[in-house]
């Protein structure tokens, strides 16, 4: 009972208590000033979080798949046995019955004279037609489907029913073409007069089966041509030929045609905010080009094996060099050279790629020991100066290094100007590096200023497949010293200026940006093939018809263009021109939010 009441009072002291307490505070008051002074906490601020992409990243080329030559030949070779299995048997069957149907004559359309021919305004002709007809079938008829009066007679051509499977890949024998039937026509070309004091009529070259200028035959009118089929074999789409005046003997033979050898494929991506837009060219050597003749070229492989690089790396350069001498072309010439503070050739002098060499080049590599200081400008300088003196013989120069010297040591613009300048203009410079330690600014100038492009990877053990993907692909040259115009001030914004060769196995990529008054693209593409002879490609094609490219194609053209600047900036000492293509690159990375390393 005591304590029941003590704690009743001490309940109500602890209430009163706490009334008087809170009356005395709400009486007091505070001045603002000294509230304004007290420390608040705030909310910590979040720093903006700006996505970059690498600059190097988006330009380097996306990495040839090592199994692409490969399938290209199994490809190519399973066709070849498909076609030989009906098509050779039926050939000579038709042959020797005297069946072989003669191709149809092409027609001719006169399209004016001189300067006419340049521009006519015909319109567009049907292309050449083989005839063609529905592919043959075997027809079979179930006996069960018979009438009963019809299976009672015996007949000895009744076999046992066999499942078939219809397999359309296959080349069964055939007289025409799989396809609806249809009659063949011949192509049309446009033909024109070319003024002089003996004006003639002439056959264009480069029309035949063959790739060889056909004969001259002056003084034959087109009657006669087209009677005696000099035309016939032709394989014409309609476009409009200038006819040469054979007569004249100082002019200089047109250039061939390459376009059946390639496939050509632009894209677009459309600025819409500012017009006009991106497009990006993909050439792509077709399995026609498989008739053309590999240009021959020479390589050389340069390892570095100083104390630079570390035991791992330069087991991984010997085991991808031993290994890289298998995907050498053996139509070309090779030479193998190691170097640390000086370099060490194997041969004197490019050799063919013979058993006996290729042995000899394996033995030299397992034998490079890691040792020594490292000259890069001395293990390079001397090959690139003094190259195959044969300036028409293309040189690919594959260095595998670090680019870190420790003697003989140059500024990256220095050291790049100096190669830059002793480049005969045949070599190409490939560098290959591994690694977080590797010096990227000199090797990707140095690769891109001199038709190459360094190829690095981050990850040692993807080296070797790097190495051996680029050489296999890079076996069989086409096309080389190829160079480009372009149609109005599109070719201001086209990038890469300097083209590579044009590789068998590869697809060469052209970027550029039109203005929003531009509305179509014509191209020209030139270069030599393995006799020499000029070949071009010409095209055209209307922006608005092409394919639709990824939302990545502005960010590939404004990386190239940048490249393209930064190359220019370490070529030039002028400090004003620095300035002016620092501005313009700063501007260009800002934009198009690119991160750029260098």
């Amino acid at each position: 009972m005591k304590l029941s009441r003590y704690m009743l009072i001490s309940l109500v002291l602890s209430l009163a208590l706490h009334l008087l307490l809170m009356l005395f505070l709400s009486r007091m008051t505070f001045p603002t000033s000294r509230l304004a002074a007290l420390p608040t906490e705030e909310a910590p601020k979040r720093a903006p979080t700006i996505q970059t992409i690498d600059l190097r990243d988006l330009a380097k080329p996306k990495p040839p798949s090592p199994n692409t030559k490969l399938n290209r030949q199994a490809t190519a070779e399973i066709k070849t046995e498909l076609a030989e299995i009906g098509e050779q048997a039926v050939k000579e069957i038709l042959q020797k019955e005297n069946l072989v149907i003669p191709p149809p004559l092409p027609s001719l359309r006169f399209a004016g004279v001189d300067k006419a021919i340049l521009t006519p305004k015909l319109p567009n002709a049907e292309p050449p037609r083989q005839a063609t007809a529905p592919r043959p079938k075997i027809m079979a008829i179930d006996f069960n489907d018979l009438p009963p009066a019809r299976q009672a007679v015996r007949r000895d051509d009744i076999i046992p029913g066999v499942e078939r499977i219809d397999v359309p890949d296959l080349h069964l024998p055939s007289l025409l073409p799989h396809g609806p039937l249809t009659a063949a026509t011949g192509a049309t070309y446009d033909v024109g007069i070319k003024l002089g004091p003996n004006p003639k009529f002439g056959i264009p070259e480069g029309i035949g089966e063959e790739d060889t200028p056909s004969p001259p035959t002056p003084g034959k009118d087109l009657a006669t041509l087209l009677k005696e089929g000099a035309l016939a074999a032709g394989s014409g789409n309609g476009k409009d030929i200038a006819l040469n005046n054979l007569g004249d003997a100082g002019l200089k033979q047109p250039p061939k045609p390459f376009d059946a050898f390639v496939d050509v494929v632009v894209t677009v991506w459309e600025d819409k905010k500012n017009g006009g837009g991106y497009f990006k060219i993909a050439i792509t050597p077709n399995r026609e080009s498989d008739s053309l003749h590999d240009i021959p070229k020479d390589s050389l492989i340069i390892i570095d094996h100083s104390t630079s690089i570390d035991v791992n790396k330069l087991r991984q350069f010997k085991s991808a060099a031993v290994d890289a001498l298998s995907y050498l072309n053996r139509q070309d010439r090779f030479n193998i050279v190691g170097f640390n503070e000086k370099p060490d050739q194997l041969f004197p002098d490019f050799v063919p790629l013979t058993d006996d060499s290729l042995a000899a080049a394996r033995a030299y590599i397992r034998n490079l020991y890691r040792g020594g200081m490292t000259d890069v400008f001395g293990g390079i300088s001397p090959f690139v100066q003094k190259s195959n003196r044969n300036a028409q013989r293309p040189l690919n120069i594959f260095l595998l290094t670090d680019g870190k010297s420790t003697i003989n040591i140059y500024r990256e613009d220095d050291f790049i100007r100096r190669i830059v300048g002793m480049n005969p203009g045949n070599v190409s410079i490939c560098p290959f590096s591994a690694g977080q330690d590797a010096n990227r600014q000199l090797l990707d100038f140095l690769g891109y200023l001199n038709r190459g492009y360094n190829f690095h990877v981050p990850d040692l053990k993807h080296f070797k497949n790097q190495l051996l993907s680029y050489i296999g692909n890079h076996s069989n040259l086409i096309i080389s010293d190829l160079q480009y115009m372009v149609e109005g001030q599109v070719g201001n914004e086209i990038f890469p200026r300097r083209l590579p060769h044009l590789y068998r196995q590869e697809t060469l990529e052209i970027f550029g940006r039109y203005g929003p008054q531009d509305t179509e693209l014509v191209f020209t593409l030139a270069g030599r093939d393995a006799e020499g002879s000029v070949r071009d490609l010409v095209f055209r094609r209307q922006y608005q018809d092409c394919q639709t490219a990824s939302e990545e194609l502005p960010l590939q053209w404004a990386a190239k263009k940048i490249f393209y600047l930064l190359a220019q900036r370490t070529l030039t000492e002028n400090p004003q021109e620095r300035f002016q293509l620092n501005q313009e690159i700063q501007r260009l990375g800002q934009n198009y939010n690119i991160y750029i390393p260098y």
